[in-house]
């Protein structure tokens, strides 16, 4: 009788340690179906077939453009009330958006712990150098202007922007704001 007891009483632990299954959430179930009908989709449909790499080419391009520090351009702000530009002179390069971060904004973290010792990542703010955390949208420029006589001035604008390798058509720009040998 004793053994039956114990035999009992051991399988009644072993039932009674056995792991309770954890119920999904509806955005993990909304997730995994996410995906089961993402990878339909792909099976099904297929992939675009890109051979030449166009755009990419072209970016390479841009980037290595934007790159050279003797590339003067022209700039232009918005005038919002006419809808033409206001020529505003030479720049170096393309101008830098101000949320352009010179660091990365964000960096990885992992929790470790957790029931079964898993390690949970996170993602954390980090400061740019300057001991800031930037916007992550914004419409101001950060433009290198040239100045009359070659000197080079920074200039932070707020309003819309355009930067070109050759100047606008006259009839686009506000004729007040053109010199004499536009």
């Amino acid at each position: 009788m004793k053994k039956l007891l114990v035999i009992g009483a051991l399988i009644g632990m072993v039932v009674g340690c056995e792991e309770i299954p954890v119920q999904k959430t509806s955005t993990e179930i909304e997730r995994e179906k996410q995906e089961t009908l993402s990878k339909q989709a792909i099976e099904s449909v297929g992939l675009p077939n890109i051979a030449n790499f166009y755009e990419k080419k072209t970016l390479k391009k841009i980037l290595e453009m934007r790159d050279n520090p003797k590339l003067i351009n022209y700039f232009y702000t918005k005038n919002n009330l006419s809808g033409k530009w206001v020529y505003e002179g030479k720049c170096i390069g393309f101008g830098i958006s101000y949320t352009t971060q010179y660091t990365n904004p964000e960096k990885m973290g992992h929790l470790d712990g957790g029931q079964y010792g898993a390690r949970n990542p996170y993602t954390l703010p980090q400061a740019d150098p300057n001991g800031l955390y930037s916007v992550p949208n914004g419409t101001a420029t950060w433009i290198m202007r040239v100045t009359d006589d070659g000197k080079t001035i920074v200039d932070y604008i707020e309003s819309e922007i355009r930067v070109s390798q050759n100047k606008i058509p006259a009839r686009l720009c506000e004729k007040w704001s053109l010199p004499e040998n536009y």
